[in-house]
């Protein structure tokens, strides 16, 4: 059994949290963020189609930021694929923009942008109600350093290797992860579920997450 990481979603459309600075609190020592957020998210949705603009948003799931949202239908049909496995709560879409081809042709460097959606549905960020740990393998070739002021963990793991979640810890549908706490925004989805969240959401790019043989 292993889970699947989603690493983004395609674009566009794109979305950005417009408060960043002040919805992430941070340890002052170690500088790791906490998941919890300070305030609620006020979000900004744009795209360049202008065409079809609707039906590549409403339904769809989109990355701001960190956070993964939607609306109250990408909520409805996720919540059929993993009944509560997220913590839904309601975001401030601030507006909604997109660049019409024309503004795209004659000035490319522009930002004029036309408004769309007067009124637009609710909106929300959805945080994995359940986290697991890391493979204990991959925290004892990087031992974990405790912060002496937020009292954390906090694994020194390259890049270049991949996040491994604990593979005792199976019995979540959606997960996130409990010592990277820059990653901790990841979503994993377990493998019996990623063939429905495939076919659902189609703009979802989903890795594949496996041990492999640590480096001497």
């Amino acid at each position: 059994m292993t889970y699947y990481r989603m690493r983004d979603i395609a674009t566009p459309p794109f979305a950005y949290v417009l408060n960043k600075e002040e919805v992430i609190r941070t340890c002052s020592a170690c500088k790791m963020p906490f998941q919890d957020l300070e305030q609620e998210l006020k979000v900004e949705i744009c795209t360049t189609e202008s065409i079809s603009w609707d039906e590549r948003i409403l339904g769809k799931p989109m990355m701001a930021d960190h956070w993964l949202i939607g609306d109250e239908s990408f909520n409805k049909a996720m919540d059929e694929i993993a009944p509560d496995q997220f913590v839904v709560t309601p975001i401030a879409v601030v507006s909604w923009l997109t660049r019409t081809p024309l503004s795209m042709m004659t000035d490319p460097g522009s930002l004029l942008k036309e408004r769309r959606h007067p009124s637009p549905p609710r909106y929300y960020y959805f945080k994995p109600r359940h986290q697991i740990s890391l493979d204990n393998k991959l925290l004892k070739t990087f031992p974990p350093i405790q912060c002496a002021e937020c009292r954390r963990e906090i694994p020194e793991i390259p890049f270049d290797f991949q996040p491994i979640p604990d593979p005792e810890e199976t019995r979540f549908k959606v997960a996130g992860l409990r010592d990277l706490y820059l990653e901790g925004f990841d979503y994993l989805f377990h493998e019996n579920i990623v063939e429905a969240v495939e076919r659902v959401f189609p703009e979802m790019m989903l890795e594949r997450l496996v041990s492999e043989p640590l480096p001497i």
